[in-house]
């Protein structure tokens, strides 16, 4: 919970979503979150099809061996566009900003089905990074808009349920598409089916908007806003500095900037820049260390509005949380970078199988969301289920180690992939509603966006590990336990020769696997212990206080035009202090009607 002194927000965005309470009613709540459920289904379902169709499409292309450089740059450009994309809704309000988002999403896979070259495919996913990254963003947002602080833990787990289907069924559909040589029809289908489910969605977040400017209850805060501008009297240009300004472009070019600089490389130097030590290679690396330290210089103290306005806030509750989900992303990235290739390897199975075998910790991920969302509304407590799924994350990722084995049953790799699912499912929800309730609303958004990129960073630093290791590793544990003679190249990369070569031979080569992924192991549990640690400094929320028929009570006053002035804190979300005569910041959604 806050005690930062607030102001009304000045944000249009913001405003519109806190006076939707005044005019929606429940059939415009429940439209809404089945809405956002059914596009959540939709973004996933595309998500995976696009993935299972991409990578043979580029083999179609004779362009395979550039798609891991695509990813990286795919990744940076979404990494950026997420704070970007939070402020923007603020300032502009999320139903506008959702429009722009999905038509982004829906031309890009237009571009993509009529695709004749490389070329324009990436320029299809180029685009589509500017269609992801919003409607990935924006869900959460609207979710903790609609929401109180209790029940926004079981209904954002909710959000996620649809990918239980997914992740199943459509890597089936798109290897049947691209077999049947359909693949352009597996492109057009997702922009179709973006299309069908984003309508009641972008609909009823249009007609509140309507209702809202046609109720006059923003009137008063358009007149306020009017006088500002014409005191200001600002020219075009004074406009495009206060908008460069307001989304803070120079912090997110420094951004890019550093993660171009030390991503690609990571990517590049290998391959085509000569190795670790060339010219090229060390001042990419070096430059990007320098655009991040302007980064941090200029969001500290130069950015009038930083991407992650930390100085603003009092409580460090959300960075915590989110280094604490960073570091969970870093177990997963690194411990399963290469496990489908191990299993597949090891057990001699194809990637079917392997995926099944490796799903059990998305399943019981999922699930856990939703368990642990409705347990803290159930018993109004949080941290005990943090706890809990990091000790269950140790331990997931301390029996991990003999579950690789080579001669362990496939129902033990099944366990331990679970037990880790569990404990990442207890640890995300109440994390993910600490930071987003932490904070006064008008920056809860800049928080979600801010967890985000620090799930999107980690997932990077994480796969560079796993790589590092992997690749440095290797050579010498398939020289100490691989008899004869052997082609390296061919064992490391193609997966049926490795399983094919000659018992002796193959046997080496799932030890020398093995041993790697043992030392993968051990890295995550290091990592697993740096998560207990974020989570000790972590403060309350509001979770154990919060009262639902104080705020059903303040919904129920006066008619919205006849609100009296003493009454006017509750609908900007400030509450009274009983003895003091300054006014703090409730949990930042206390006093709206909720699901």
């Amino acid at each position: 919970m806050s005690d930062k002194p607030t102001e009304k927000t000045s944000l249009q965005g913001v405003k519109i979503v806190e006076l939707y309470k005044f005019v929606w009613n429940k059939w415009d709540k429940w439209i809404i979150f089945s809405a956002l459920i059914l596009l959540s289904w939709a973004i996933n379902w595309e998500y995976n099809l696009s993935f299972s169709l991409s990578v043979n499409v580029t083999s179609l292309f004779k362009t395979n061996n550039l798609i891991s450089l695509l990813p990286t740059v795919l990744y940076i450009l979404q990494t950026a566009l997420l704070p970007i994309y939070s402020k923007l809704s603020d300032m502009y309000g999320r139903a506008q900003c959702y429009t722009v988002a999905l038509t982004f999403y829906i031309v890009a896979y237009i571009i993509m089905a009529t695709a004749n070259n490389y070329e324009t495919l990436v320029g299809g996913q180029v685009v589509y990074a500017f269609g992801y990254s919003g409607a990935s963003i924006l869900g959460p947002i609207t979710i903790a808009d609609l929401t109180n602080v209790v029940d926004r833990g079981l209904l954002q787990g909710l959000y996620n349920v649809p990918s239980l289907i997914n992740i199943f069924l459509a890597p089936k559909a798109g290897q049947a598409l691209f077999n049947s040589g359909n693949w352009r029809f597996g492109y057009g289908l997702n922009s179709l089916l973006i299309f069908v489910t984003s309508f009641p969605l972008l609909f009823c977040l249009w007609k509140l908007n309507v209702k809202v400017k046609k109720s006059g209850l923003l009137q008063e805060f358009k007149e306020e806003q009017k006088k500002v501008r014409q005191e200001e009297n600002l020219t075009f240009w004074e406009k495009c500095v206060w908008f460069i300004v307001e989304i803070d472009i120079i912090g997110s070019l420094l951004l890019v900037a550093g993660l171009c600089l030390i991503l690609l490389p990571l990517v590049l130097a290998l391959p085509s820049w000569g190795g670790w030590t060339s010219g090229t290679t060390l001042g990419t690396l070096c430059s990007g260390v320098v655009a991040w330290a302007l980064f941090g210089l200029w969001e500290w103290k130069m950015a009038k509005k930083p991407i992650i306005p930390l100085a603003k806030w009092n409580t460090r509750t959300p960075l915590y949380g989110v280094c604490a989900l960073s570091t969970v992303t870093i177990i997963s990235s690194t411990n399963w970078q290469f496990f489908l290739t191990y299993l597949m390897v090891s057990r001699r199975i194809d990637s079917e199988k392997a995926i099944l075998l490796e799903r059990g910790y998305n399943v019981a991920y999922i699930i856990c969301e939703v368990i642990a969302g409705y347990l803290m509304k159930r018993f109004r407590v949080w941290k005990p289920f943090v706890w809990a799924g990091v000790s269950l994350i140790i331990l997931g990722v301390g029996l991990m180690i003999p579950a690789r084995l080579p001669s362990s049953s496939d129902a033990f790799v099944v366990i331990s992939q679970t037990i880790v699912g569990i404990g990442s499912g207890f640890l995300y929800t109440p994390m993910l509603v600490a930071i987003q309730s932490s904070l006064p609303h008008e920056d809860m958004s800049v928080a979600t966006a801010m967890m985000q990129v620090g799930g999107s960073i980690a997932a990077s630093i994480g796969s560079t590990m796993a790589g590092t290791i992997w690749n440095n590793m290797l050579p010498g544990q398939i020289a100490k336990y691989v008899p004869g003679e052997y082609d390296y190249a061919k064992i490391v990369g193609d997966v049926p020769y490795a399983s094919a070569l000659p018992e002796p031979q193959w046997e080496g080569v799932v030890a020398a696997y093995g041993h790697v992924q043992m030392v993968l192991s051990i890295i995550s549990i290091c990592i697993a212990v740096l998560t207990f640690c974020f989570t000790i400094p972590m403060k309350t929320f509001g979770l154990e206080n919060y009262n639902e028929n104080e705020e059903q009570a303040a919904h129920d006053g006066p008619a919205p035009g006849l609100v009296a002035d003493s009454e006017k804190t509750q609908v900007y979300g400030i509450e009274r202090a009983d003895t003091a005569t300054t006014e703090r910041v409730s949990s930042p959604d206390n006093h709206k009607e909720y699901l």
